[in-house]
């Protein structure tokens, strides 16, 4: 469902042997006679086109017809199954906050937030005040001693904007202790690349970009020359700091000692950084350390008023939707995106909107604890480890009945019995002892809880990287892997799935439900997740999540020719009218055939059920994917993501299987029939 951080650099070894065994289009003679040809289901204009449809032709759209006629075109949360879970989810986390009777360190911040997040009177009475205080820190700037000081000085410098960004990431040669990653700072535009070549996406950030800092600029008082200079300047620095090391990619490969990183820093205060966020011992670090060998050469007092107009321009920025309802308002209206004819705007909760910024900060911990306490069932728990359990088992069976080599079955039986499982709950609780906020009946503002909230994210960096755990070790303080998100996932690195809270509630999940409706749609996700163990990517990871092949190449075949039916049946798709087409530039091959792995593993399931109601299973899935969306929302999802539609999403998986076709009479001619030389399932 989706993709963990992973180390770039292996990212890029990856998808580059896949490449190599996969020839393009222009290369391979085509091997496929199907195309995808369905009527677009997730568009309110087809409702009623949908009852039209048979099981035969279109089963998304006639499975999912009835829901889809009742629903009304409020995009809130997205129309969906998922949807639906996260809308639950957001009330039970504010059910949590309402109750009184729950009183602990981690609800008391995260009320305080609340409090202020969710008073537009009070952050309207504020204005841009909050942040005009900050602007004035960085005019105290004079030299650059001072620049040091303001870089890890949190009370002045709320977003610790540096030059240099601190992380961790997990790392081959580490099976005991996080990687500290040290890296180019985040870019306003988001992507290196844009700074050079300017294409259509990077002149749409970048106008989006600059109108945001423009407009905050000119909020605190800033006359249009000194807002000219600060944008031009603010972006010239920056691109300074990408010609430093032009990449996308960070050196993940290998670590190395504090003493040679900070040599490489030479006069840049990466020493004094690391002191501040209590990292005083650390031989394993990684990151951009070309830029970081550069960065002194432009460390220098000639260059502190640039650096003063950079810290502005970012600052700026980073704060629009902190402020007051003025300010976000011109955030939302800025999102959209004009050179699409079918933009709109799609406002969220405002309850969604405060929560969604809680996850992506370290509260999203205190967040987490709270909810687990709260609603934790171990019966649940129970119930989702022995799934898993079981569809291991039935993996097993797939791998030991393919043609793959003795060999490669072991190695890759070997990965399938170690796959970690990480249910519901993080290997440690959330403690925020010590931490305090000002509440708004003292004046309190959101960038200062923001300004607190990232010193103790980057010293919770420092703790881990300086700290003896577990490769798999669930952090409940990363927002990366908060339990409370509507997703499950696979991390190959650590050869670990995580299945989440967030997940487990109606109508994806609920204990009561028959099986062929739990086997249809949560346990499907649970499959689809360990399909990625051994997807063109994983398959190029052995059971301690390292790189090393787990099959021959010639056995890789299997794999390459399942990648390029796909691209052959989904290329030159064009949803509807005006819309941009399926291409090969976007590989939606792992996902698709993660779904239909992961659903044969649940049929698997269910032939060992007396009775089994193949038809409600088959309904489950359909339901659990069902998705009516925006025309703006379906042109960004083809363009970019490596998941299909979600109603050829259905489909496509649906017609992998006899039991399919045997359930609803499907035979050669039927808009769902795909002849079993077409289909794409690898084991």
């Amino acid at each position: 469902m989706f993709t963990f951080r992973k180390p770039a650099a292996l990212l890029l070894a990856a998808s580059m042997l896949f490449s190599l065994c996969c020839c393009n289009a222009e290369d391979k003679q085509s091997i496929s006679g199907y195309h995808i040809n369905w009527m677009d289901s997730a568009l309110f204009e087809n409702i009623d086109q949908m009852k039209t449809k048979s099981v035969k032709d279109d089963f998304a759209a006639a499975a999912n017809y009835e829901w889809a006629s009742k629903q009304v075109e409020d995009y809130t949360y997205s129309i969906s199954a998922f949807g639906e879970v996260m809308r639950q989810v957001v009330k039970n986390k504010r059910a949590i906050l309402d109750d009184k009777s729950v009183q602990n360190k981690n609800v008391e911040l995260l009320r305080i937030a609340d409090g202020i997040f969710n008073d537009w009177d009070y952050r309207n009475a504020q204005g841009v005040e909050p942040l005009k205080k900050y602007m004035r820190y960085i005019d105290e700037i004079e030299t650059i001693d001072d620049v040091s000081s303001y870089m890890i000085d949190n009370k002045k410098n709320p977003f610790a904007i540096a030059l240099v960004d601190l992380s961790y990431n997990t790392n081959e040669s580490l099976s005991d202790q996080r990687a500290l990653m040290i890296t180019k700072p985040e870019l306003m535009l988001n992507k290196s690349d844009y700074y050079v070549h300017m294409s259509a996406d990077a002149y749409k950030q970048k106008d989006k970009t600059e109108k945001r800092i423009r407009y905050v600029l000119q909020r605190c008082g800033y006359s249009d020359k000194d807002v000219d200079k600060i944008v031009r300047a603010g972006f010239g620095f920056e691109t300074m700091l990408i010609h430093l090391e032009f990449s996308e990619l960070s050196d993940t490969d290998n670590v190395h000692p504090m003493t040679e990183i900070l040599e490489k820093a030479g006069s840049y205060p990466l020493a004094d950084m690391l002191k501040h966020y209590k990292i005083n011992s650390c031989d394993n670090i990684s990151g951009d350390l070309v830029y970081l060998d550069k960065l002194e050469n432009i460390y220098v007092q000639k260059n502190v008023d640039e650096m003063k107009l950079y810290f502005k321009a970012r600052l700026a920025l980073k704060s629009i939707r902190y402020l007051d309802k003025e300010s976000n308002e011109f955030y939302l209206n800025s999102e959209l995106d004009r050179s699409n004819p079918f933009s709109e705007r799609h406002d969220n909760e405002q309850d969604a909107d405060f929560f969604g910024m809680i996850s992506k900060s370290i509260l999203s911990a205190a967040m987490d604890q709270a909810y687990i306490d709260y609603y934790y069932d171990e019966s649940v728990h129970d119930e989702v480890k022995d799934f898993v359990r079981q569809l291991k088992a039935k993996y097993k069976i797939l791998i030991n009945q393919s043609k793959l080599s003795e060999d490669s079955k072991k190695a890759v039986c070997d990965k399938l019995d170690k796959i970690g499982e990480k249910i519901m709950v993080p290997d440690n609780r959330a403690d925020f002892t010590g931490v305090t906020f000002k509440p708004k009946e003292e004046g309190g503002t959101f960038l200062e809880i923001l300004g607190e909230c990232n010193r103790l994210k980057i010293e919770r960096t420092g703790q881990l990287v300086q700290t003896k755990i577990d490769k798999d070790f669930w952090d409940i303080y990363d927002s990366d892997f908060s339990t409370t998100l509507t997703n499950a996932g696979y991390m190959g690195t650590t050869n670990t799935i995580y299945i989440y809270m967030g997940i487990l509630v109606d109508p994806i999940y609920n204990h009561d439900y028959p099986i062929e409706k739990k086997l249809g749609s949560f346990v499907s996700v649970l499959g689809h997740e360990l399909s990625h163990a051994f997807d063109s990517s994983g398959i190029y990871r052995d059971a301690e999540g390292k790189y090393k092949s787990l099959v021959s190449k010639d056995e890789l075949d299997k794999w390459n020719e399942a990648a390029y039916r796909i691209e052959e049946h989904f290329g030159g798709y064009t949803p509807f009218k005006g819309s941009v087409s399926y291409s090969s530039i976007v590989d939606h091959s792992k996902e698709t055939i993660a779904d239909a792995e992961g659903l044969k593993a649940c049929l698997m399931i269910g032939k060992d059920q007396k009775d089994f109601n193949y038809d409600l299973f088959f309904r489950s899935f359909a339901a659990e994917w069902r998705f009516l969306m925006s025309k703006q929302a379906q042109m960004e999802k083809v363009r970019t993501d490596v998941h299909p539609l979600n109603y050829i999403r259905i489909n496509y998986t649906l017609m992998q299987f006899d039991e399919f076709y045997e359930t609803y009479g499907i035979k050669p001619g039927d808009g769902m029939y795909m002849d079993p030389s077409e289909r794409i399932l690898v084991w």
